[in-house]
């Protein structure tokens, strides 16, 4: 079975059923249009998994890189505003 589709996993089973049946008849006969537009569904269907896949790569890295940022700054603001109170603690105890 192939990558569903939406969550529709009985119109993904049709599709690559049907698909590899028309894979199989390419090389002895000459295939219909409604199969060259069934075998360019098929190829839209990969190519959107493997795009959806590469995204959800690429946005937990993002994710990682804004982690890493705030957890930064959060330390930076906490380092300058202790480093404050001491020095008004200096000046004026």
């Amino acid at each position: 079975m192939g990558f569903p589709v939406f969550g529709y996993e009985f119109f993904d089973q049709w599709l690559n059923q049907k698909s590899n049946e028309i894979l199989s008849k390419v090389e002895r006969e000459k295939i219909s249009n409604e199969d060259m537009l069934i075998l360019s569904l098929k190829a839209q269907v990969n190519h959107f998994h493997h795009m959806d896949v590469e995204f959800r790569e690429e946005f937990k890295k993002i994710d990682r890189r804004f982690d890493k940022l705030t957890t930064l700054l959060t330390w930076g603001v906490g380092l300058f505003v202790s480093t404050q109170i001491a020095v008004l603690y200096k000046l004026f105890m």
